[in-house]
């Protein structure tokens, strides 16, 4: 998970938009609340976020751009799409056993290495190898042993 920062202005105008959610819907008991009402908060909650949307979707693409990065370089036809890992991730140890393989399909690509970048070149390879060239998206894996068991999508 991405950390975002809220300016102190912007968590001020979240919590007054909080604030004013909850007298309305106090106040709905009493009389109907109108979408022009719902629409107002919802802009102010909009508004008072919009500077950690902006953070969350710069993070987003510097991940992207580092995930495509790397399988560039590599000439990789796969794209990792695993997004609770960070930039850099490659680089360091993946958790499976060092035996590990990767299945896809009817195949059983071995994971030559301890990175993460060890595990992207077998699902890789492994996708290439089942001649699915429509499902490129590795998106998890289901460990068995030392079997991970990937799956993928378009």
């Amino acid at each position: 998970m991405q950390t975002v920062t809220l300016e102190a202005n912007d968590f001020k105008t979240v919590h007054n938009t909080l604030c004013d959610l909850r007298s309305l819907a106090r106040g709905a008991h009493r009389r109907s609340i109108t979408a022009e009402e719902i629409e107002q908060v919802i802009a102010q909650f909009e508004q008072g976020l919009k500077n950690a949307y902006e953070q969350e979707e710069a993070a987003f693409d510097d991940k992207m751009a580092y995930f495509r990065e790397f399988a560039d370089a590599n000439d990789f036809e796969s794209i990792w799409s695993l997004y609770e890992l960070p930039v850099g991730c490659f680089e360091q140890p993946h958790p499976y056993p060092s035996d590990a393989f990767v299945v896809y399909g009817k195949g059983h690509v071995p994971v030559l290495g301890s990175t993460w970048g060890d595990v992207f070149r077998a699902a890789d390879c492994a996708i290439r190898n089942s001649g699915d060239l429509h499902h490129i998206f590795v998106e998890g894996f289901e460990v068995k042993g030392n079997e991970l068991h990937m799956y993928t999508g378009s």
